[in-house]
């Protein structure tokens, strides 16, 4: 992660604006990646590219590839950017639309799902993903206190679905990590 240090500083300083994960977030999502060995990550909610980093840096390491999936053109063009300053455009698909529609298109078979897009979807977006989410594979929803009153469906259903193992990680603005029991 050292090679993309600068880049991820300098786009730290627009956190705010682009509502991106804090640097501790991103570092987790990479040790998670490296750990399971993840060939295939799926990202809902691009922005500008800031959390892609981290997951295509350590996508790097174990050979895989990375589809992010952002609704805005003009942020989709700003990371597709930003990724390819650092390298690691050859990783990244970054595919431009409405999440609902585009994760139906998604055919791979997803060792990581990362949930950061409108949180009032979240569980639309998780229920058309489980399918080609692998049996071991990981589920990781961003700001699960601060914004926990706008995805209540969510909580209710990755804590309540026997295919699901659930935990909350007070990480920030908070994560909840599912595991995908093999079924």
């Amino acid at each position: 992660m050292e090679q993309y240090k600068s880049i991820l500083k300098r786009l730290e300083k627009t956190a705010r604006e682009y509502t991106n994960i804090a640097p501790e977030n991103g570092q987790f999502l990479a040790i998670l990646i490296r750990s399971i060995r993840a060939q295939n990550v799926l990202e809902i909610g691009t922005s500008n590219g800031y959390s892609a980093i981290y997951l295509a840096a350590a996508l790097k390491e174990t050979g895989g590839k990375l589809i992010t999936l952002e609704f805005d053109p003009a942020r989709a063009a700003e990371a597709e950017a930003h990724l390819q300053e650092v390298g690691l455009n050859d990783i990244v698909d970054v595919r431009i639309g409405n999440a609902l529609d585009e994760i139906p298109m998604c055919d791979a078979t997803f060792d990581l799902v990362f949930l950061d897009a409108e949180k009032n979807e979240y569980r639309r977006y998780l229920e058309l993903a489980l399918p080609n989410i692998r049996p071991g594979g990981l589920i990781v929803a961003d700001d699960t206190v601060t914004m926990r009153h706008e995805m209540p469906d969510y909580v209710e259903f990755v804590f309540n679905t026997p295919q699901l193992h659930s935990v909350d990680i007070p990480l920030d603005d908070g994560i909840i990590l599912s595991y995908k029991i093999g079924m």
